[in-house]
């Protein structure tokens, strides 16, 4: 019941902000902009993550993988000194993340709301903005592409995020020259090929904090889980009987686990790897024959999936990653002979 009232509220209130943009303050912008001096690459992606998290402002967005378009909406103002941001899905099945500071609370379908101790919100473009892509040089390059594109009629600079190896995806960020925030991200192949893509369809930047977002940030939302509380949404870590001989370069072990996949009934061990910016994971279902991972797991257009069977033993890897790197990944899954 609470979930079901406080989403409805959170959704009814968004549809009240206010947007107010004219040409003349768009051609006012466009003179300013001729006399800014060009930054690098890395000074472009550092002023963008600051504006992400200290502007106030509404952006609208759209989700694009495989022909299937999500339209999202995200709001973000600072109220006494505290980051609070609002991601709505638009479209399907309601989906809500409230974030306030370092507690985000989380409102999907078919499960009563909850908030953790945590400051992601889940998504490309969020996962973009909390990672240190200018500071870690061992993984990725940032390069910046020269000249102005326009998207969603504003103007922006591109900067060309290149993996130091084969094995990750490369991005193409467009930063908005007014507002430094972020208005396309393409993930794409070594081919240039566009394997996910995120597009602002609209960006509206405030003065001050929208009337609508202060009422939302005094709601009272769902307490934090407590530990016992957290285990019942993420199962006790243990220590898996398997393990990957050979992961990509800056992948570090995040969660190791036992739980049960809902489809096929089976208990499976699950590892997941993280760079910073994407996740692989590893299930491993020791009983094949009683139903296949690969058809319980949803895979979305941005993901890759490996799967092979050897004596009735199934590895599957899912990641943001190419699909010769899951393959790597999944070929080189063996017990721990160490555990």
């Amino acid at each position: 019941m609470f979930k079901k009232s406080v989403g409805l509220w959170i959704l009814l209130s968004s549809l009240l902000t206010p947007v107010v943009w004219s040409e003349e303050a768009s051609v006012k912008v466009d003179k300013r902009v001729a006399v800014q001096p060009q930054l690098s690459a890395d000074a472009l992606l550092d002023n963008m993550k600051t504006a992400f998290k200290q502007l106030n402002y509404d952006l609208s967005y759209v989700e694009v993988e495989r022909g299937r378009i999500t339209p999202m909406r995200y709001s973000h103002g600072v109220i006494d000194g505290v980051s609070v941001g609002h991601l709505l899905s638009l479209n399907g099945n309601p989906r809500e993340y409230l974030r306030r500071g370092e507690i985000t609370s989380f409102f999907e379908a078919e499960q009563p709301g909850y908030s953790l101790a945590s400051t992601a919100i889940p998504g490309l473009l969020f996962n973009l903005m909390a990672t240190e892509l200018t500071l870690d040089e061992s993984l990725y390059q940032a390069v910046y592409v020269g000249g102005k594109s326009r998207v969603t009629g504003r103007l922006s600079q591109v900067v060309r995020v290149v993996p130091n190896d084969k094995y990750r995806f490369g991005y193409l960020i467009w930063v908005d020259i007014t507002t430094n925030l972020p208005l396309r991200i393409d993930m794409i192949k070594d081919s240039g090929e566009v394997v996910f893509q995120v597009m602002a369809i609209s960006l509206y930047q405030f003065p001050d904090v929208t009337p609508w977002l202060e009422q939302l940030n005094s709601v009272k939302l769902p307490p934090v889980l407590s530990a016992v509380q957290t285990q019942t949404l993420m199962p006790k870590p243990t220590e898996s009987e398997w393990k990957a001989a050979w992961m990509p370069d800056g992948f570090k072990l995040i969660v190791s686990n036992k739980h049960q996949i809902v489809g096929i009934g089976q208990t499976i061990d699950y590892m997941q790897f993280s760079d910073g910016l994407v996740d692989i994971s590893i299930y491993i279902n020791s009983n094949a024959k009683a139903g296949s991972l690969s058809q319980g797991l949803g895979v979305s257009g941005q993901i890759s999936l490996q799967s092979k069977i050897t004596d009735d033993i199934e590895i599957v890897v899912v990641g943001e990653v190419p699909s010769a790197t899951a393959k790597k990944i999944a070929d080189s899954v063996v017990r721990n002979l160490d555990n």
